[in-house]
């Protein structure tokens, strides 16, 4: 009886684990995104007021750098937060990570412009993008483990697609809600002087966040049974044989998918604005639909590869992005100058649909490509490191287009470039071949996504 006792508190105790990590990786996830899609819908106001040029495109192109910024420092916080992830715990890393986000946010929120203090600002600007690109580095290498590390292996192909894609969803919903007050609260020219500023002082919710984790939210089980020498630095281990071939090539999968999310939802408001027209407190209205539209679809084909596998559900749902993105954003330009905003929905809930959908088997199939020893690491380095190339993409479309008639053209060309490069990485490699639960050694078996 006693016995009994014993295993259904352990049950008990491992469920709430598992749903508190959980819990708090999709907030800071959701948080994290937040911060990405609060940039892009204020992206032509950051554009006048830090960025003022007689060509519009130019202007945009330069609010895309501070975002580009971030996205490049990146893998230098994956590095080194990842290592305090792998050595020092998945917990450690998050509040660090969620505090410094946190705090930079809402010094933005707070810079002046270039009105008032000329080049200086650009320069803060950029500045405070970097660090906060470090810290965002962080977000990944503890959200994406410590959650899918803390529950029960059946349920894992769920929670990588409800922290990886579904937090990305409810990101991107708080977000176009945020604009949407915003919008309402500063109408007009107040908007350009305080809404804007008002999003990212929101933005501070994850210092808060990380006070709540420190207090309440236990270590990864994984990690904690380890027996792989924290002393040893992560990233020597993840650059050497066999492990560097996995990271370059998952480097690559991110890429292709980190175009395809920063030219459809992380664009789409531009888009929406620039070239079908529409004003910004409809585009807010229209992002909540849409984006709310497609939070079902990462935790089900995150679910789907717990059943079909992480490189197969993986592999189908860029093959079929690879022919639905690039048709339905050139169809969204024939719909410009339309009066009926219902096609105008639709095609961006498709859009939006197929985005999310390949982050929901993403984030297990990246923690399975790495041992535990060295998995913080391997994820954060992946995930930012595509991140940080794909972010160079808006800048190139938006710098390359000769006016507002030709993105269109570039944006559907990088989409392109995003599919290709995903199809071919994903067809060259096996299925992960790391447990969350065994091998705790950090030793790489003989085939681990290894080249056919």
């Amino acid at each position: 009886m006693q016995t009994e006792q014993m295993q259904l508190a352990s049950t008990v105790t491992r469920r709430g684990q598992g749903i508190g990590a959980t819990a708090s990786s999709a907030i800071g996830f959701a948080l994290d995104f937040y911060d990405l899609y609060a940039v892009v819908y204020v992206a032509p106001v950051i554009a006048d007021l830090f960025f003022p040029s007689d060509q519009g495109v130019l202007s945009l192109a330069g609010a895309y750098v501070t975002l580009a910024a971030t996205l490049l420092m990146r893998p230098v916080g994956a590095v080194l937060l990842g290592g305090l992830a792998d050595r020092h715990g998945r917990k450690r890393a998050m509040v660090v990570a969620l505090l410094g986000v946190g705090t930079v946010t809402v010094l933005l929120g707070a810079l002046p412009t270039t009105e008032r203090i000329g080049v200086l600002a650009p320069i803060l600007l950029l500045s405070l993008r970097l660090v906060q690109g470090f810290f965002v580095g962080g977000v990944f290498a503890s959200t994406l483990t410590l959650a899918t590390e803390s529950v029960r292996p059946h349920w894992r192909g769920l929670v990588s697609g409800l922290v990886g894609g579904g937090a990305t969803a409810i990101g991107s919903v708080l977000a176009a809600l945020a604009f949407l007050a915003a919008t309402q609260i500063f109408p007009g020219d107040s908007f350009d002087s305080w809404g804007w500023r008002a999003m990212f002082f929101v933005g501070g919710v994850p210092v808060l966040l990380s006070l709540v984790v420190s207090r309440y939210v236990r270590e990864s089980p994984s990690w904690e049974r380890t027996v792989a020498p924290r002393s040893e630095r992560p990233l020597l281990r993840l650059v050497a044989r066999p492990h560097r071939r996995v990271l370059a090539v998952n480097v690559l999968v991110v890429f292709g998918i980190g175009t395809h999310f920063l030219l459809t939802l992380g664009f789409l408001p531009s888009y929406l604005e620039l070239v079908n027209g529409l004003s910004s407190p409809t585009v807010g209205k229209l992002m909540v639909a849409v984006t709310t539209a497609t939070l079902v679809f990462a935790p089900l084909t995150g679910h789907l590869s717990q059943r079909f596998g992480r490189r197969s559900v993986l592999l189908t749902v860029s093959a079929v992005n690879a022919v639905a993105l690039p048709f339905l954003y050139w169809h969204l330009a024939d719909l410009r100058g339309t009066p009926d905003l219902l096609p105008i929905a639709l095609v961006a809930v498709l859009v939006s649909c197929g985005t999310v959908a390949a982050f929901g088997p993403l984030p297990i199939f990246l923690n399975e490509s790495f041992p535990t020893a060295i998995r913080g690491t391997g994820v954060a380095l992946s995930t930012n490191g595509g991140f940080a190339l794909a972010g160079l993409v808006p800048v190139a479309v938006n710098g390359l287009s000769d006016g507002v008639d030709q993105l269109p053209l570039y944006a559907v060309a990088a989409l392109l470039l995003g599919s290709v490069v995903t199809l071919v990485c994903l067809g060259r490699i096996t299925e992960p071949g790391h447990s969350l639960d065994q091998n705790p050694t950090g030793r790489s078996p003989e085939r681990c996504s290894e080249s056919r």
